[in-house]
């Protein structure tokens, strides 16, 4: 092989490698159809998270899970307790959840703005998450908040999951978040905890999605 064509294999092999490091994102962790990688976040200790992997399913059966709030638990990494606290319209609601944080640190709640749109022709489904306050809601919707003892209220949260409709009932997965804990706890804890948060639950998403429950939905 010539010196010229070993270079030239080599720098192709390397494009994957330098577009990720072109957005700042670094892989750190590559199995089982999941991939996790994080990046640093201006003025935040804390880093933000993306997971990818590929469901063997179509997109409606994707946005089904989606839907399903209470089934949070089965698949979504330390879900616990997830309430739908208003469907404002079939693309937009509010939901409340506890992350089950290891001990001593405290558990954390969630209340979430979910928005959901849609690219066309690319059939491309975004759903965008962001940290929405108490204090913004109506009093009858409030009033739906579990009272939560020891729990710490996460006020600052922005993330999406993205679905790409891949054709032969296949959907490629997006899941980014970037969060501040809120409270006491370490920067370099917290970063430690990054990868399983995506992995675990884009690795149950995998099986979740193909239940029985999830065929006939079809809004997009």
């Amino acid at each position: 092989m010539t010196l010229f064509k070993t270079a030239l294999i080599g720098v192709l092999m390397a494009l994957p490698l330098l577009a990720s490091a072109a957005d700042g994102w670094e892989l750190e962790k590559d199995s089982d159809g999941v991939k996790v990688y994080t990046r640093e976040v201006e003025n935040s200790q804390f880093k933000a998270f993306k997971g990818e992997s590929v469901l063997e399913v179509e997109l409606n059966r994707a946005m089904a899970l989606m839907d399903d709030t209470a089934a949070c638990p089965q698949w979504m990494h330390a879900c616990k307790s997830p309430v739908l606290i208003r469907k404002l319209t079939p693309l937009k609601r509010y939901t409340y959840m506890v992350n089950d944080f290891p001990w001593p640190a405290k558990d954390r709640a969630l209340l979430l703005t979910a928005t959901i749109t849609q690219k066309l022709p690319e059939r491309v489904v975004t759903v965008s998450l962001e940290a929405l306050a108490p204090e913004s809601l109506e009093p009858s919707d409030r009033s739906k908040l579990p009272e939560e003892k020891g729990v710490v209220l996460i006020e600052q949260a922005k993330g999406l999951f993205r679905f790409t409709p891949l054709g032969d009932n296949r959907t490629h997965v997006e899941y980014q978040m970037h969060l501040d804990p809120n409270g006491t706890l370490p920067a370099s804890l917290v970063n430690a905890m990054l990868v399983d948060t995506p992995f675990n639950t884009l690795k149950a998403m995998q099986d979740i999605v193909k239940a029985e429950k999830y065929t006939d939905f079809r809004p997009f």
